[in-house]
């Protein structure tokens, strides 16, 4: 039987990680006697984000099915689209958004959650609830994306057991290739990932009759506001400023309570994948320990 299910196992199917060397890219293989294949993948973040991986898997897939290259070919003149301004203008704090001063190791908090036990849920949300969510908010036409993340803000916040004066944030990643303008190729290879901080209290979001609209609207202006404006003043400021210092983007399992990290793989192709044997059968990420 193949694993399918997102388990400390899983890490078996993935090449090892350490010894001292950073590898880019390791890819295992992993078959079975039944015919089953596993591809472990592990590839350095910071190098490519998930829309380029995505695409690398498909073009993957199609030369291995079709004896062809890629096709469109990825896009790979970073220079075109990462080059500071020739005055350059950092409109943003992103020295406490997206960069810290470094962090003594001696003194660099241990990860909480090194000994609880964490387990991955996967839940599926059909598109009759998500038309009903979208009806609560009939003032605003949001996305499936902003619905859901105001839905599940909102339950897990109570399940948590918040005070009602509790700030809570999410760390939405946001895909800079049609925000940027000139508008960025989707066959864009890299990271082009910056991030929205949609930041509320308790009371905000337990609001009778309006928290599900308030999670929504603070979603959808936190994440408008990282624009064409915003990315090019990233740019700037890792040109002119940004010297020592290291990204604040947390290690797993450092995302914890009161806060959530949320990722969409909506536009992402994994599910088309096909090597030649058929369709996939299971897309997931190894087991991460994050408590939200």
């Amino acid at each position: 039987m193949l694993p399918l299910d997102a388990t400390s196992n899983l890490s078996d199917l993935h090449p090892p990680i350490g010894d001292g060397v950073e590898f880019l890219l390791q890819i295992q293989l992993n078959s079975y006697s039944c015919g089953g294949l596993v591809i472990g993948a592990t590839s350095h973040h910071r190098v490519a984000d998930g829309q380029s991986m995505s695409n690398f898997f498909t073009s993957w897939a199609n030369m291995v099915r079709r004896g062809t290259g890629p096709h469109p070919p990825p896009f790979l003149d970073r220079e075109a689209i990462v080059v500071p301004r020739n005055l350059p203008r950092v409109e943003f704090n992103h020295r406490e958004v997206e960069f810290r001063p470094p962090v003594d190791s001696l003194h660099e908090a241990t990860d909480p959650t090194a000994t609880c036990k964490v387990e991955n849920l996967k839940v599926f949300f059909p598109s009759d609830f998500i038309a009903r969510l979208k009806a609560l908010v009939p003032e605003r036409r949001c996305s499936t994306f902003e619905v859901l993340l105001a839905h599940l803000w909102r339950g897990i916040s109570k399940a948590r057991g918040l005070p009602e004066s509790q700030v809570t944030k999410v760390r939405v990643a946001v895909n800079g290739r049609a925000r940027m303008r000139p508008v960025v190729p989707a066959e864009f290879f890299g990271n082009l990932v910056l991030w929205a901080h949609p930041t509320a209290t308790v009371r905000e979001l337990a609001a009778e009759g309006g928290g599900l609209a308030n999670a929504v609207r603070i979603i959808h202006e936190a994440v408008e506001r990282v624009d064409d404006r915003y990315f090019r003043s990233f740019i700037d400021f890792g040109e002119v400023e940004c010297g020592d210092m290291e990204a604040t983007a947390p290690a797993t399992g450092s995302m914890l309570c009161p806060n959530l990290e949320v990722d969409s793989w909506l536009r992402f192709n994994f599910h088309e994948l096909d090597f030649g044997s058929g369709a996939r059968a299971r897309s997931c990420l190894r087991i991460c320990r994050w408590r939200g």
